[in-house]
């Protein structure tokens, strides 16, 4: 057995995710501040962090199906051995099974939006607001550029993307938050797509990066957005609608726009933490302090998503020093 194992990059290895990941935000798990639990003899991983008292595994099994169950029980042997406790989060519905077997409560978290981009157009009354937003950008001489196809992507580049971000979180009075949301990156990683909006001085106020997606559904995810307070009105709409431009003009299949935590509906399964089941769309309502999540939910919908898809968390068990656990390392705490 062996863990904090780094998945080698997938142009230095045989070990394609490609082949491995099928989750709208897979790549989140392949970042270098996880770690990769992996088994000789078994073809797949499962990303990690330790918390507290907690394993915690972001994104479920990533394996081929009739390798999932060895390489869950075998993670599960690791927590123990290290007196800790499994938590998953993000877990895509065709997995639940796998966890209810093994007496996991398993709780809805959040839902996951993604975009049919054949299917997109702009035209019609539904995106009658974002035809607005996206003419005022532009009435206010912003334009879009991507790094390393308009700007260079170099370290001084990446520089500005920093420094917005810096004075995002610093409106906001927040910090950045953590694992389960995307990075800046490095120039060096050209996976990450930058798409970036740059008003009539030069100067950037606004970006958004772009990760590959695989599996069932392959293309990219909108992944980390930022705009300076001072941004006109519209910015980060331009940025995406430029990047769904291109990515049409590239025949991408789908833009996910990823997961959003305490947006839950329907009911539970019959193992579900009741008082989790309760306090979720709680959070939803009233817990904008540890995450956006209607705002995040306005944003997204404003596309028109068509694919919608409940993501769980699951438990051996579920308690409060689970919850808080899982509070402290997203740093929402």
């Amino acid at each position: 057995m062996a863990a904090d194992v780094k998945l080698p990059r997938r142009d230095e290895s045989v070990v394609d995710p490609a082949e491995l990941i099928d989750h709208p935000s897979g790549f989140l798990a392949l970042s270098s501040r996880n770690q990769h639990f992996t088994v000789p003899g078994i073809n797949g991983f499962i990303a990690f962090r330790e918390q507290g008292r907690h394993v915690v595994a972001l994104g479920g099994v990533q394996a081929p199906e009739s390798q999932r169950g060895a390489l869950l029980d075998h993670l599960l042997e690791f927590a123990r051995s290290r007196q800790r406790r499994l938590l998953v989060v993000q877990l895509r519905a065709e997995q639940v099974p796998l966890f209810l077997e093994r007496g996991f409560s398993v709780n809805q978290l959040g839902t996951s939006f993604g975009l049919a981009l054949a299917k997109f157009t702009l035209r019609g009354t539904k995106k009658m607001q974002l035809r607005n937003k996206l003419s005022r950008a532009r009435a206010a001489g912003l334009k879009v550029v991507e790094f390393g196809v308009d700007w260079p992507r170099n370290e001084a580049t990446f520089a500005k993307l920093h420094s917005i971000s810096e004075a995002w979180l610093k409106a906001k009075g927040k910090k950045e938050l953590d694992f389960m949301i995307g990075e800046i990156g490095v120039p060096e990683d050209t996976r990450r797509r930058i798409f970036a909006a740059v008003d009539s001085t030069g100067q950037c106020v606004a970006f958004i990066t772009y990760v590959p997606a695989w599996g069932r559904t392959p293309g990219y995810l909108h992944d980390l957005s930022r705009r300076l307070p001072s941004a006109p009105p519209g910015a980060l709409e331009l940025c995406n609608a430029r990047a769904i431009e291109v990515m049409l003009a590239e025949h991408v299949p789908y833009l996910h726009f990823g997961f959003t935590p305490f947006v839950v509906e329907g009911p539970e399964f019959p193992s579900a933490n009741r008082l989790a089941a309760w306090a979720v769309p709680l959070l939803y309502r009233y817990g904008g302090a540890i995450y956006p999540a209607a705002s995040q939910v306005k944003y997204k919908l404003k596309w028109t998503p068509d694919i919608i898809e409940r993501e769980y968390l699951a438990a051996h068990p579920l308690s409060l020093r689970a919850v808080f656990d899982l509070l402290l390392l997203t740093r929402s705490l």
